[in-house]
């Protein structure tokens, strides 16, 4: 069976995706019919979902789908409905995430919490009601999550297999935002690289490379081998990516804008932080801590601290640590269990994610 991804296909994976969400929704609008005052509330969790993004896990799923020879074609709306499930299980995290991150923005819109305390107007507890109506609606994005992913016309075996390891990954993502919480109440000196690294596999590789490599292949009938393999090679690719993410947060830190979302604002323990720090002086590690310790928003403060990254070196260690990562992934791709063919796909997806995000500091 031939599972190379030819380009016309891999170029329509995005609309066919993007119409299939819109259709999703509309036809969900009935079972969500609770009355006036849910409808503006399921308004604004279709336009939350529907924002555009670069759709990386959806998109990885069906890619590795293909690449393995799934039987279903790209326009098969339970496949398509199998990828939003992973789109809606983002959605879960990114509207709990912004709650106890207390942002503000997200792809360059209000937060969801802060679009529903915008309806509310002027009223003197639409902070907390925008706050106690997010955290529900991730939970009703969870569920439905779980449901699309049950309602697939995939082998009964496969569908079993799917959903348990579709659970393990929640659990996983769960435990690492906690982790990413209980971090960030440190100072960076007590944080080891290896609490950040275990932090990003649980909170964030698991549930956006592994989930969609590993679903995918288990419904499209691959061995456990290769399931495993794919797991391997996306525990590098997944770190790689998010040393990328790290470093693109950087290259567009705006001290002007007081409400940009950004690890580095909140005070977070990243790599790219920890490198930096292990790099400095101990005057400059102190000032540092300070930032971190205490996260200001105020342009000068976030200027000598960009002025820290650069001078520290970790901005090119990092951007090298990438590249290490990147051709691991490939060697563990080289050996696995996969045929020449199906290796050679899943090579196309990654480069894909690869290009998907682009870092010039």
């Amino acid at each position: 069976m031939k599972t190379n991804i030819c380009m016309p296909e891999l170029e329509k994976m995005p609309n066919l995706f993007e119409q299939e969400l819109q259709a999703f929704f509309h036809r969900q609008k009935e079972r969500y019919d609770y009355g006036e005052h849910f409808e503006a509330v399921y308004f604004d969790m279709c336009e939350f979902v529907g924002r555009k993004g670069k759709r990386i896990r959806p998109l990885l799923f069906l890619l590795t789908y293909r690449a393995l020879g799934g039987r279903k074609a790209l326009e098969d709306t339970s496949l398509l409905q199998a990828a939003i499930s992973l789109e809606l299980l983002h959605a879960f995290v990114l509207v709990h995430d912004d709650l106890i991150d207390r942002s503000e923005k997200r792809r360059g819109l209000p937060t969801f919490h802060k679009l529903v305390e915008q309806r509310q107007g002027r009223l003197s507890d639409a902070e907390r009601t925008g706050q106690g109506v997010a955290l529900v609606v991730g939970d009703l994005l969870f569920a439905l999550a779980m449901e699309t992913i049950q309602q697939g016309s995939f082998g009964e075996r496969e569908e079993s297999q799917a959903i348990k390891k579709f659970l393990s990954y929640v659990t996983d993502t769960g435990v690492g935002e906690i982790f990413d919480i209980l971090l960030g109440s440190k100072d960076i000196s007590r944080v080891s690289r290896e609490d950040i690294e275990r932090t990003y596999f649980l909170k964030t590789t698991r549930y956006t490379f592994e989930a969609p490599c590993v679903l995918a292949a288990i419904l499209a009938g691959a061995s456990p081998e290769k399931a495993e393999d794919l797991a391997s090679v996306m525990e590098p690719l997944g770190l790689a990516f998010q040393i990328q993410n790290d470093l693109l947060e950087f290259s567009h830190l705006d001290g002007r804008d007081q409400l940009l979302p950004t690890d580095l604002l909140e005070g977070k323990k990243t790599l790219l932080v920890r490198e930096a720090y292990e790099r400095l002086g101990e005057t400059d590690r102190s000032f540092l801590q300070m930032c971190l310790h205490t996260p200001s928003r105020n342009e000068a403060s976030i200027s000598k601290v960009q002025d820290l990254l650069r001078k520290s070196g970790a901005l090119a260690a990092m951007q090298e640590r990438c590249t290490v990562l990147f051709q691991e992934a490939t060697d563990l791709l080289m050996r696995s269990h996969l045929e020449s063919s199906e290796r050679a796909a899943i090579a196309q997806a990654i480069h894909w994610v690869r290009q998907s995000v682009r870092v010039n500091v």
